[in-house]
């Protein structure tokens, strides 16, 4: 699909999608519905987008094989989410009758309780959240009900980095369990603590769980958007406007900044915002997105990070070794890598418990150094010697390292502390 058709399909895909969208179509609103059809399908908006084209009386305005492809897409949807929510009503009434709290995360929440259908918020797999002291006996229940656990792609020290073990297949759903909502070892950093305290009660797959408060709820989806290695897609903002549009009377939007500039999480929560306010009117007040980013969001990252989201091409903000797309030279990657190895004290417990209370930490530093090279060294080099690595002005890179200032910023603030 050519790059302009692929823009003006998601410019249409977030304007109709959008709660605020026209209540009406005229036929000239779209010049080729098989470009549409093909980026829903891709970015698993079929069968939202076949709502809302229901609701606007739609159908005659629309060629018959793209009509078709969104109906099956909803249908398809509808027929395995049902399916999912049946072995999940299982699984967490397993995990509820074994005493372990749970929160159901992303989609399964979504779906359910934010869109109130089941089929318009597809998913891949089931996150779960329980206390990570509850992890071994919540997998052991999983496992009793037939699961079987994935293999992990590296050691065990991968999986200690991450925020969830690896996952476990049960009757053709992937499973995972969380024990907090990013990875620890990056730079954002996640009351855990926190977001307990302040759990809902909720009722998913007719079972009595927990959910995240509306307020982390928001700053997850904000936070999965515009992390990992790309901008995660157009449902990202339908997501977040959604749930906006839910929580509207229960939202506390101090408190909501709050907690992002105390995760060190505002760049990235403003950002996903800023996106979601402009390109499928979530409704954001002004002076959240001024608590956010004093100053406002820069036009060049603006643009940048909305031509990367439109075009779904995204941009690396950081790995599992360091953030290095956005670094600026060779020295400026060493530098990174060096800080992601040599972790302070306080992290370097949480991915090798055996170090705390250590007073000699250089062969646990050792260990991580050769664990990261033997897990990530072959990814550093291919990103490297790739041509976008090279060409570090362009908008990823742009992006990347204005996202990067954050944990800039935090770190002058530990050092501050420090003396």
């Amino acid at each position: 699909m050519p790059a302009v058709s692929h823009l003006r399909a998601a410019e249409f895909l977030l304007r109709y999608l959008s709660d605020r969208g026209p209540r009406t179509m005229d036929q000239g609103s779209v010049t080729d519905w098989s470009d549409v059809a093909d980026l829903a399908v891709k970015q698993e908006l079929a069968p939202l987008l076949f709502k809302r084209l229901k609701e606007r009386n739609a159908r005659v305005l629309v060629p018959a094989d793209a009509w078709e492809r969104l109906r099956m897409g909803y249908f398809s949807s509808a027929k395995r989410n049902t399916r999912l929510y049946r072995e999940l009503r299982t699984m967490l009434s397993s995990l509820r009758d074994a005493g372990i709290p749970v929160v159901v995360l992303k989609g399964a929440f979504l779906a359910e309780v934010v869109y109130g259908d089941v089929a318009l918020r597809t998913m891949c797999d089931v996150d779960l959240m329980v206390p990570r002291t509850e992890l071994p006996r919540a997998q052991a229940v999983l496992l009793d009900l037939g699961g079987i656990r994935v293999r992990p792609t590296g050691n065990e020290l991968f999986w200690q980095e991450h925020h969830h073990p690896p996952p476990i297949v049960l009757r053709r759903f992937s499973i995972e369990l969380h024990w907090t909502i990013t990875e620890p070892t990056g730079p954002v950093t996640v009351d855990t603590a926190g977001l307990w305290n302040r759990v809902c009660p909720a009722t998913v797959a007719g079972v009595q769980v927990l959910a995240l408060a509306p307020e982390d709820q928001l700053l997850h989806l904000c936070l999965h958007f515009c992390r990992g290695n790309r901008l995660i897609g157009l449902r990202s903002f339908c997501d977040i406007a959604q749930t906006i549009r839910i929580y509207r009377s229960e939202m506390n939007w101090q408190q909501a900044t709050d907690i992002a500039h105390e995760w060190h999480a505002a760049k990235y929560v403003g950002l996903a915002l800023h996106l979601a306010r402009s390109m499928s009117g979530a409704e954001v007040p002004e002076d959240v997105l001024e608590r956010l980013i004093p100053g406002g969001l820069d036009d060049q990252v603006l643009g940048a990070a909305r031509q990367a989201a439109l075009g779904g091409g995204g941009f690396e903000t950081w790995t599992p070794v360091s953030g290095l797309v956005g670094a600026r030279s060779f020295g400026d990657m060493v530098k990174l890598f060096w800080e992601r190895v040599f972790l302070p004290r306080d992290e370097m417990a949480r991915v090798y418990p055996a170090s705390r209370g250590s007073r000699h930490l250089f062969p646990f530093y050792l260990l991580r150094f050769w664990d990261a090279i033997r897990l990530h060294g072959a990814s550093v080099l291919r990103l490297v010697r790739s041509p976008r690595y090279r060409q570090n002005k362009s908008k990823d890179a742009i992006v990347a390292n204005w996202l990067r200032s954050e944990e800039l910023v935090r770190q002058d603030e530990d050092k501050v502390k420090e003396r």
